[in-house]
């Protein structure tokens, strides 16, 4: 057995011995990559606990795979022995253990918490939660005798979570990891015992990194991204890093406005539009924010919502074309003198029409919401000279929505509702 040896000195990866679990998800290999590229010797593990990597076809070529300095081992890390043993050979092996990443969810097809069986919240609880507290336990001694070390917790596991699919789960995991690496991270910090603990809050990364509900409201960053991140954070220390970087503003931006902080329309949008040339700031929060609407819209019965402190928006009430059932979406839209409203169907820049347009064009009466008062409108789509007018007036109220033009590669459509 190696005995004991101290950290490296500094703060870089160079010569590292960094342990990750969930080493087959779509963060773990890109992050393997980063660490051995900076000269660290990763030990990654690997086991059916982590969900597959969406964008790698089974017997594809893996870079990783072939780098001599990381060695991959099969670990389930819900056996609890079989994870202490693989943190104690890779001690045994190199004689410390100086960062230690927990990347690992266990996927589940399950719908909400009503469809989630008991079997499942366990099993994810096991690998995402479970998994940690055991890591720390087994690397905390060794870490103190090296002189210090590092822990990195993801609050969320990578994986495609689409639909409803494992949100229950999965934010009952991300909530008990936070809770704990916060807690773990409070109590390390007086102790002198050089031991850092990071939390990892993702977004989305690319096609296989993404979080329940907000996946498709996030610009996404690419996996290698995201996992140069977390390597930065581990340079230095810092104790939480968001990948995308811009989630911490907007989790303020949205903060700031539910409570108010934001007063006047006017003066939100100007500032807001200050930030053009943050691409990213202003796609997401132009669709993050509906979001976080839907559910203020049904506690305070569509009295209060956030986007009307940052931009003019109505909660629309549509026929579904196909489902014949009512449909609400928070949109953006520009009060026109004649009490009719504009709206644009941008969809973000995506390449296909929201579906409240085709509900609109199927049956054109619906109703708005704003500030608790509803009214029934009628939607006509804009087409010819008028469209025009109206796009010209639409893009210099929003900028982005040229954007959006450019990258959905389709004419917007253009709705004027106007109350019946």
């Amino acid at each position: 057995m190696t005995p004991p040896q101290r950290r490296p000195a500094g703060d870089s990866p160079a010569g590292r011995v960094c342990l990750i679990t969930g080493g087959t998800s779509g963060l773990g290999r890109p992050l393997a990559r980063a660490l051995a590229g900076a000269g660290a010797h990763v030990h990654v593990g690997v086991g059916d606990h982590s969900a597959p990597d969406p964008e790698r076809s089974p017997g594809d070529p893996d870079q990783a795979s072939q780098d001599t300095s990381i060695t991959f081992t099969d670990v389930d890390v819900t056996d609890r022995a079989a994870l202490e043993a693989w943190i104690a050979a890779v001690h045994a092996e190199h004689g410390r253990i100086d960062v230690l990443i927990h990347n690992t969810v266990r996927m589940h097809g399950a719908a909400d918490a009503e469809g989630m069986t008991v079997e499942q919240a366990q099993s994810a609880m096991r690998a995402g939660y479970d998994a940690l507290v055991c890591s720390v336990r087994a690397v905390l001694p060794l870490m103190r005798s090296a002189g210090g070390g590092q822990i990195v917790a993801v609050a969320l596991g990578e994986g495609r979570m689409s639909g409803e699919g494992a949100a229950a789960s999965c934010a009952a995991v991300k909530a008990a990891v936070e809770a704990y690496t916060e807690t773990l991270r409070s109590e390390l910090a007086g102790s002198g015992s050089g031991i850092g603990v990071t939390l990892v809050r993702p977004g989305t990364a690319g096609k296989g990194f993404r979080m329940p509900r907000i996946a498709d409201f996030l610009p996404p960053a690419s996996p290698e991204e995201a996992a140069d991140a977390v390597v930065h954070a581990i340079r230095h220390r810092r104790p939480s890093v968001d990948v995308p970087g811009s989630l911490t503003l907007f989790h303020r931006g949205l903060k700031a406005a539910a409570a108010g902080v934001a007063k006047g329309e006017g003066l939100a949008l100007r500032a807001i539009k200050k930030a053009d040339a943050n691409a990213c700031f202003l796609r997401a929060m132009s669709t993050i924010a509906p979001s976080v609407d839907r559910a203020a819209h049904r506690l305070t019965g569509g009295r209060v919502l956030v986007m009307p402190a940052l931009l003019p928006s109505l909660m629309l009430t549509t026929t579904g074309s196909v489902s014949g059932r009512p449909r609400q979406v928070p949109l953006l839209c520009h009060p026109e003198a004649d009490g009719s409203y504009l709206i644009v169907a941008s969809n973000s820049g995506k390449p296909h029409h929201p579906a409240w347009s085709r509900n609109l064009l199927a049956t054109p009466q619906a109703a708005v919401t704003r500030f608790g008062r509803t009214v029934k409108v009628t939607a006509t789509l804009l087409d010819g000279s008028e469209r025009t007018a109206a796009w010209n007036h639409m893009v210099k109220f929003w900028p982005p929505y040229e954007g959006y033009a450019r990258s959905s590669g389709r004419n917007l459509r253009i709705f004027r509702l106007v109350p019946a």
